[in-house]
């Protein structure tokens, strides 16, 4: 059992990996046309006219991902009711991400009989945050009947798993290691520099439940919603308003794209041509 386990989370990695790549490539890869999709309600295009709007300053571009990412800014300005919980469920996991790496460093350079009660209570703060937001955002969206028709039944069940992976971390750290963090990082050492691979094959039911869970987050993620908000970030997705002008960029994005052939057919556009031909059969617009 130990020894699928091993596999199945360094499988899992690798999947995450080669999946998150290739979506990746996907996403920087597809038609200009495509892009709102990556970033619906959040597009400049959806403004009247919008090649009108200054274009944004790397600083500016910084500050407004930070503002989204970090602070929720589009839920505080359409949902407000929503945005608390959410805030709070975010705060809970970005600090759980920064306790998680604080541990695998924490772990490897330091002794780890030094340990303080520090990092069960920071481990524990974010956790109780992340739990606190997560339960009420469960919640909150199965009583609201006008959100269910844009969530289907996996978001309800993504956000059941999310609160049995925080309630598998409190288990694996405060009943298998009883909250003792010198026993903790000792594992996690152990973990990291391979020095115990017995316990790798023979994993504890605490630590082995964990693994599997973050095993299936991390073949989950490159195909859920969540890869699509930071999509939204690449340059090309978020800030690409720049006007067609003679002899641009985005001029010479556009003919590569007209050079492509038609791959499907309807009433109005048959296949066997390229765009190049269909767009020049449409009549022009007058005046």
């Amino acid at each position: 059992m130990g020894a699928m386990i091993l596999f199945i989370f360094y499988g899992s990695l690798l999947f995450f990996i080669i999946a998150t790549v290739l979506r990746v490539r996907s996403c920087i890869r597809s038609p200009i046309h495509l892009h709102w999709e990556l970033y619906q309600r959040s597009s400049i295009y959806e403004l009247t006219e919008w090649w009108t709007k200054e274009e944004m300053t790397l600083c500016e571009k910084l500050r407004s991902i930070a503002l989204d990412i970090l602070f929720l800014r589009e839920f505080y300005h359409r949902n407000r009711r929503f945005w608390y919980p959410l805030f709070v469920f975010h705060l809970g996991v970005y600090f759980l991400i920064l306790w998680h790496g604080w541990l695998f460093i924490r772990a490897v350079v330091v002794e780890v009989e030094t340990a303080s009660v520090f990092g069960w209570l920071w481990g524990t703060f974010s956790t109780i945050l992340a739990f606190l937001g997560g339960i009420v955002i469960l919640f909150m969206r199965l009583k609201d009947e006008e959100l269910k028709i844009y969530y289907p039944p996996i978001h309800y069940w993504k956000w059941i798993f999310l609160l049995l992976c925080l309630l598998g971390g409190v288990y694996a750290v405060d009943i298998h290691f009883k909250s003792i963090m010198p026993n903790l990082l000792k594992y996690v050492r152990e973990q990291v520099t391979f020095t115990d691979f017995e316990k790798k094959l023979h994993p504890s039911f605490g630590p082995a439940l964990h693994i599997l869970f973050a095993s299936a987050w991390l073949i989950y993620l490159p195909f859920s919603h969540l890869y699509q908000i930071f999509f939204r970030y690449y340059h090309f997705l978020r800030w690409d308003h720049v006007p067609y002008r003679k002899g641009n960029e985005m001029e010479k994005r556009i003919l590569e794209h007209l050079d492509r052939p038609v791959s499907w057919s309807g009433p109005h556009i048959q296949t066997g041509k390229r765009w190049r031909e269909v767009a020049s059969e449409f009549p022009k617009p007058q005046g």
